[in-house]
């Protein structure tokens, strides 16, 4: 009941962002969008929603202002890394053999500031044959997100999970706090902004999508988790963030629980 007063609160809103943008904000977690919006009409200055409405009816960035917030940039290198270790040591085996692929695709939803997207890049020079080649897609709906991603410049206590051997050689310091992603690592990736409910052309082999579905409605983690199933190759690998799950869902039909406390899956045949 109280979820859907706060739906019908914010539906002039809603409908103004499709209207500018096409981009259905309905899809996120009512709590989170209620969350947003006041978040972000206390950055403008409004407290009133009619005054919002007016506001991003006839302000067309607005919209678009709006929208971008809803990323929230709060990430590090090899987050949770008991994942990264088991995805290391127990995933990575398999694509190491060169009869399996000659090229990994890898993509990063929610990419953020591009901590993940060179954790693994990180993790994909370090674990395949040199003869494998790697590439790492990123997306994101921040535009500025996008933009420090590609600077790949970072502040010593976002690399607190980088090995001593790791920084020396994929990192250049620039100071005391500051370390920048070197070119081995940073020409491996490709960034586009885009919402995950959009259909992308390719089909990769791993998928992260880590701390991001925590956002968005029961009902649309079923639209999500059939696009992950096409969009991953034969034996293709998603990985779901710590609280993220498809307990309950009717794709977990089409994905092998490999390993549960990590949240690691494997696309049925």
């Amino acid at each position: 009941m109280m979820e859907s007063r706060i739906i019908h609160k914010l539906e002039p809103i809603i409908s103004e962002v499709k209207k500018k943008t096409g981009i259905n904000i309905q899809n996120f977690k009512d709590s989170f969008l209620e969350r947003r919006i006041l978040h972000r009409m206390c950055d403008v200055g409004i407290s009133d929603y009619e005054e919002y409405v007016k506001l991003i009816s006839t302000n067309f960035n607005e919209a678009g202002s709006l929208y971008d917030s809803f990323s929230i940039n709060v990430t590090k290198f090899f987050r949770d890394p008991h994942v990264w270790k088991k995805f290391e040591y127990e995933i990575m085996p398999n694509f190491c053999d060169s009869n399996r692929s000659s090229s990994i695709l890898a993509w990063s939803c929610g990419s953020s500031t591009g901590e993940e997207t060179h954790s693994l890049a990180i993790l994909l020079n370090e674990s395949l044959n040199k003869q494998i080649k790697y590439r790492v897609f990123g997306t994101d709906i921040n535009d500025n997100a996008i933009v420090n991603a590609k600077k790949g410049i970072y502040k010593k206590e976002n690399l607190l999970h980088v090995s001593e051997q790791q920084l020396a050689t994929y990192f250049e310091k620039l100071n005391d706090n500051q370390f920048q992603v070197k070119p081995i690592i940073k020409n491996k990736i490709e960034y586009e902004k885009s919402d995950m409910m959009k259909t992308s052309r390719k089909l990769f082999d791993i998928i992260f999508c880590r701390n991001v579905l925590i956002y968005y409605d029961k009902n649309v983690h079923e639209i999500i988790f059939k696009k992950f199933f096409d969009l991953l190759k034969k034996d293709g690998v998603l990985v779901l963030g710590q609280d993220e799950s498809m307990i309950g869902t009717k794709n977990r039909n089409y994905f092998n629980l490999l390993y549960p406390r990590e949240r690691i899956y494997q696309k049925k045949n």
